[in-house]
């Protein structure tokens, strides 16, 4: 079996030379695909614009935006008011093809689900492609 280096053992593999690594605590906003509205905005013209289409697409904007939206804030779970006035704002006169798609994954994975959102989700759900 093989054994992994790690910082108890680092010496043992005769990397005594190189730098030690540190522990260092991760931040778990630092992975997150979407980090500003900016860039959820770029990604939903992508998705208007047709230039990115087919499932690995859709499964990669949804995840992004429902993890930017949801679960990038706290409490975990929920949406802020001012977050769900500037993401209907943006989506609710210019739908995108994946919008369907978002709407039901962001009714899924709320705690508490707006009413407006909830009314565009229904308004969308004959489109609804997930």
């Amino acid at each position: 079996m093989v054994q992994a280096a790690t910082i108890e053992n680092w010496p043992a593999f005769g990397l005594d030379h190189l730098p030690q690594p540190q522990s260092v605590p991760l931040d778990p906003n630092a992975f997150a695909p979407v980090a500003t509205r900016e860039e959820a905005e770029y990604l939903l013209t992508l998705d208007h614009s047709g230039e990115r289409h087919g499932p690995e697409w859709r499964a990669f904007l949804v995840e992004s935006l429902v993890g930017f939206l949801v679960w990038q804030n706290r409490p975990f779970g929920d949406i802020t008011e001012s977050d769900l006035d500037w993401f209907l704002g943006l989506v609710a006169d210019a739908p995108s093809p994946s919008l369907p798609a978002i709407l039901f994954a962001l009714a899924r994975e709320l705690n508490d689900v707006p009413e407006r959102l909830m009314a565009l989700a229904l308004r969308h759900g004959h489109n609804r492609c997930a």
